[in-house]
């Protein structure tokens, strides 16, 4: 109950005087009429509304419990990488720089707590598990932690989106964790949920600070997870947790390059772009879709661990049938403005 309380009061406090502590930190998102059409400036502190609840809940259970010295490290790696998001969200740096930062402090975590590297693969059809070598397992871990992040970043663009996301990934490690855990769990859940209903009316926004802040710690914490809870927790189903936001930036990273962009610039090609073309006067419709899509395969292999390949298919081929039914629903649009053009009108 009081790790509850921290994280809804720390995120009450910063949620309700988000004004003016985003402008004391210079980090006020200003609508420009082409990709932010926000209706008014939005300050970007709902990363730091959880975050500043999240790491004293980590000290506490640092020093209260068994796990002081990964969460003592995590807890120092998670704010290295909301300083990241910070910076960039007051002064937008470089996309190398950022994931270099990233692979940096991913790299030290994996140095000073060795148990937080992706040691093995156990998946739900396989009777045996999979152990590869150690340079794979630090690679892999690597790309696991800053994809994540990225792909959470990717899917910041819609009130109610990133942290709805990290609210279910929340509730599922809760679900798994083990008891040294739960409570910075619980914090974690509590602020989300209070920073959520903020943001869902665009009181704030969540900010690259809660982006890579918050995406670090729930990889963290999900390698930990699935670590413990070995015999009832597969890679299967860990995945399919992240299944949508991950094959979203799989996909927009490819598109990009095939285009001869690069795989991080900006666009309006997201999923949730799509959805608004698919749906454009079901706002509240188009957000269910989304996040439904992300708990209900998590929360069907939490029941039916059996069929998790089975729920994987199934999510990737409405989330195909979405996009490609979006692209066709544009194409009229994008030909009658070809058209209006070619004839000087």
């Amino acid at each position: 109950m009081l790790s509850l309380l921290v994280g809804v009061g720390v995120a009450l406090v910063v949620c309700l005087f988000a004004r003016p502590l985003g402008s004391f930190l210079g980090v006020v998102d200003m609508p420009d009429g082409g990709r932010k059409l926000h209706a008014a400036p939005t300050p970007e502190v709902g990363g730091l509304a959880v975050v500043l609840g999240l790491l004293p809940s980590m000290a506490w259970q640092a020093y209260a419990g068994p796990l002081t010295p990964y969460l003592l490290i995590v807890g120092a790696a998670v704010a290295g990488f909301t300083a990241v998001g910070y910076l960039d969200d007051r002064s937008h740096i470089r996309p190398l720089y950022r994931l270099s930062a990233g692979v940096l402090l991913t790299l030290g975590v994996l140095w000073f707590v060795p148990g937080e590297l992706v040691a093995y693969l156990r998946f739900s059809f396989l009777d045996v598990a999979i152990f590869p070598s150690w340079g794979l397992s630090v690679v892999f871990t690597v790309l696991c932690i800053v994809g994540l992040q990225n792909a959470l970043n990717m899917a910041d663009g819609k009130n109610g989106l990133a942290l709805g996301m990290l609210l279910i990934w929340s509730a599922f490690l809760w679900w798994h964790a083990p008891p040294d855990l739960a409570p910075v769990l619980v914090t974690l859940i509590g602020g989300l949920a209070v920073t959520w209903l903020f943001n869902v009316r665009g009181a704030v926004f969540l900010g690259d600070a809660g982006t890579y802040g918050l995406g670090a710690a729930v990889a963290f914490f999900t390698i930990h997870v699935y670590s413990v809870g070995f015999p009832d927790l597969h890679a299967d189903e860990v995945a399919l947790w992240f299944l949508v936001p991950v094959v979203d930036a799989l996909r927009l990273m490819a598109t990009r390059i095939a285009a001869g962009h690069s795989p991080f610039a900006p666009d309006r090609r997201h999923f949730h772009h799509l959805l608004q073309v698919a749906l454009p006067r079901h706002a509240g419709l188009r957000l269910a879709i989304y996040l439904g899509l992300v708990a209900v395969p998590g929360i069907l292999a939490a029941l039916n661990p059996q069929y998790v390949l089975a729920y994987a298919a199934g999510t990737v081929l409405i989330y195909t049938g979405i996009v490609l039914s979006a692209r066709l629903a544009a194409a009229p649009r994008q030909a009658s403005i070809t058209i209006r053009l070619g004839s000087g009108r």
